[in-house]
């Protein structure tokens, strides 16, 4: 077993380059840690989004507090609340937020390596 502790990796700032902030992110297992998966715990204050990406492989959203929205290329708009899951396929151009009136938390796990940044 491994254990990692939370408070060894503290949510910082999002990075400015890839959100539209405020914005936090906390990596809780990143590519340090030599397993086949990443997972992000990532927190947005209205209105607050993720710049336009796609993954490797699957990405999947799990909701954890307040309502954060989905939103890939063909328009398909997803309102994430507690406890709904969101799987976004490899290689599909999407963002991810909260909502202009609601704050939002959600887990992502990335199954593949890579993250393509778009526009």
């Amino acid at each position: 077993m491994r254990f990692i502790p939370g408070a060894s990796r503290p949510p910082k700032e999002a990075d400015p380059t890839h959100f539209v902030l405020p914005a936090f992110t906390q990596a809780l297992i990143g590519r340090e840690d030599d397993l086949p998966v990443r997972i992000y715990r990532v927190g947005f204050e209205p209105g607050a989004r993720m710049g336009w990406h796609r993954h490797d492989a699957e990405q999947i959203l799990i909701g954890l507090a307040g309502s954060c929205v989905v939103v890939n290329r063909e328009g398909e708009r997803i309102l994430l609340e507690a406890g709904d899951v969101v799987v976004v396929e490899p290689d599909e151009d999407h963002w991810h937020g909260a909502p202009s009136g609601a704050k939002g938390e959600h887990l992502a796990i990335n199954l593949g390596d890579e993250t393509t940044w778009l526009e």
